[in-house]
């Protein structure tokens, strides 16, 4: 039997202190200690706890004293078991375990679409933008309807563990980005329901997520944006008289080279304010969050010939007078709809006058779509040798990261430094040295490329 004279208080670090031995005042103790092995050299120390020996647990109570193994070598998982025997001869505790145990099971109860719906309550109060909510409620949507399919409908949320969410997971189509970001709504909404109370782990966070593609950032040449904003003269007929000038005509062409000059996203640029352009032709971005300070906000440079052409964008009989686009009542994403179907029209007419420019050699059309022009925006100024710091805070990206993800194979400089490493290597080789300067897409900056951010 272990001697109780060699009891000692640990913590776990090495370090004890030698107590008595137990009286009649000390009814119950429950302490951890080493059994080495016979070759370990902390073997005269059974408070020793940084050793892969056998950790035990010595009982006293009442009296009596016993010896159990804590079936573990690991000290921290033996004072976890050492405090579940303490517990269990406390019978407040012992309450306050079934106490709780009846409250988790009642939690778990709880029904799929019940907390579904807490959830969209909550992503609504936190003012979450409306395409967001709208994914969430579509991914979540079809959890419900696929949990109601089963044989054995799925009604509670315990029964949504790590196999039957793969089931579900498992039914998904579609590209790999969009079942990426599809799964990562679930585990955010398993989080949510951690964070309630509801369920002990979050089971999408232990299945694999698909890994997303990298889509290859083409913007668009100086040659294809012009033959864009020729086809605005063309592409509306509505007007038969003034169909080089029309309003609808003068409308679509301050909206892309707005895109293309400002590097705003499509549904920013609709929903533009008049009170956003200063009068020194700067554009306001965003409002720039600063820790522990005021934030500042972030302003474009425009062309002086664009922040004119935008200034007197004519008006439809829709059109708010307080915006340069927008009706004001219409919601951001049926707006982006409207000018997408528009900028559908404008390449179809770019593309039957220069169809070079808009077809691949195998007669498949060349990737175009609106965001093409902010990409267009952000490569322009990394050719013309701005850095990549200050485009990514032009960007409006959270983090130069996610700058550098897209944007860092148009970065100037790399090229440049990477081209001079392969002529130093041609030259180790023996190669003859190139005689050509580094080329880059065909680019080459524009004069008029000017931008500043004020902050």
């Amino acid at each position: 039997m272990y001697s109780p004279e060699i009891c000692v208080e640990l913590n776990g670090n090495g370090a004890s202190d030698t107590q008595p031995t137990p009286t009649e005042n000390t009814l119950t103790r429950v302490k951890v200690y080493t059994r080495h092995n016979r070759n370990c050299p902390k073997r005269d120390r059974p408070d020793w706890a940084r050793c892969h020996c056998v950790k035990w647990l010595y009982i006293y109570r009442d009296g009596k004293d016993k010896l159990v193994s804590a079936k573990t070598r690991s000290w921290e998982k033996a004072e976890q078991k050492a405090r579940e025997v303490w517990d269990s001869f406390d019978p407040v505790r012992h309450l306050q375990r079934q106490l709780e145990a009846k409250t988790q099971a009642q939690k778990s109860q709880l029904e799929i679409s019940v907390a579904v719906e807490n959830f969209s309550q909550e992503i609504a109060r936190l003012n979450r933008a409306e395409a967001t909510r709208a994914k969430y409620t579509l991914t979540l949507t079809r959890l419900l309807s696929w949990c109601a399919s089963q044989d054995v409908p799925i009604t509670r949320l315990s029964q949504l563990d790590v196999a039957t969410l793969r089931r579900w997971i498992q039914t998904w189509d579609g590209a790999p980005t969009t079942r990426h970001n599809e799964h990562q709504r679930v585990i955010t909404f398993f989080f949510f329901c951690i964070e309630q109370g509801w369920i002990a782990e979050n089971p999408a966070k232990k299945i694999r997520k698909v890994v997303p593609e990298q889509d290859e950032t083409l913007p668009f040449s100086r040659e294809q944006f012009d033959a864009l904003i020729e086809a605005t003269y063309f592409y509306d007929t509505r007007d038969a008289e003034r169909i080089s000038d029309c309003k609808h005509s003068r409308r679509a062409r301050a909206f892309l080279k707005l895109l293309r000059w400002s590097g705003l996203r499509a549904g920013d640029a609709a929903c533009l304010s008049k009170d956003k352009l200063r009068e020194d032709d700067s554009i306001f971005l965003y409002q720039r969050k600063v820790k522990g300070k005021a934030s500042s906000p972030v302003y474009g440079l425009l062309p002086p010939e664009v922040a004119e052409e935008l200034r007197t964008v004519p008006a439809t009989s829709h059109t708010h007078p307080g915006y340069f686009f927008w009706s004001g009542r219409s919601k951001r994403k049926s707006e982006v709809s409207n000018w997408i179907k528009i900028f559908g029209k404008i390449l179809e007419k770019a593309t039957e006058r220069h169809p070079k420019l808009f077809t691949e050699s195998d007669g498949l059309p060349k990737p175009a779509h609106l965001h093409m022009l902010r990409d267009t925006f952000a490569v322009e100024y990394l050719l013309a040798g701005m850095p990549l710091e200050e485009v990514s805070r032009l960007l409006g990206h959270s983090s130069v990261l996610i700058t550098q993800k897209h944007y860092a194979p148009w970065v100037l400089e790399r090229q440049q430094k990477l081209a001079n490493s392969v002529r130093n290597a041609w030259s180790n080789m023996g190669v003859g040295a190139a005689k050509t300067k580094l080329h880059v897409t065909g680019r080459q900056p524009a004069a008029s490329t000017t931008s500043a951010t004020v902050s």
